[in-house]
């Protein structure tokens, strides 16, 4: 059986946004903790991106889905097994 070379592969949506969100998340998370290594403030830093966070996604996709957003950051928080700071 001869395989048809004439077929064009479209790009997999779901992979291409999942790489793209990754990518962006990677890069911000950089972003934020550089700053906040730059003004020795990590907790303001976090706050800040925290409310960034909180009202544009309660604008987007409504409280209850920004909700579960946050409430899965940190259940895989916890389960990182990473200490809080505060008990350095």
């Amino acid at each position: 059986m001869l395989k048809n070379h004439n077929i064009i592969k479209f790009p997999n949506n779901i992979n291409y946004k999942k790489n793209k969100y990754i990518k962006i998340r990677d890069e911000i998370e950089s972003l934020l903790f550089n700053y906040a290594l730059n003004k020795k403030d990590l907790w303001a830093v976090s706050l800040a991106a925290g409310r960034f966070s909180a009202m544009n996604l309660q604008k987007i996709d409504g409280e209850e889905k920004a909700m579960d957003f946050f409430k899965n950051c940190v259940d895989t928080q916890k389960k990182s097994g990473a200490k809080m700071l505060s008990d350095s």
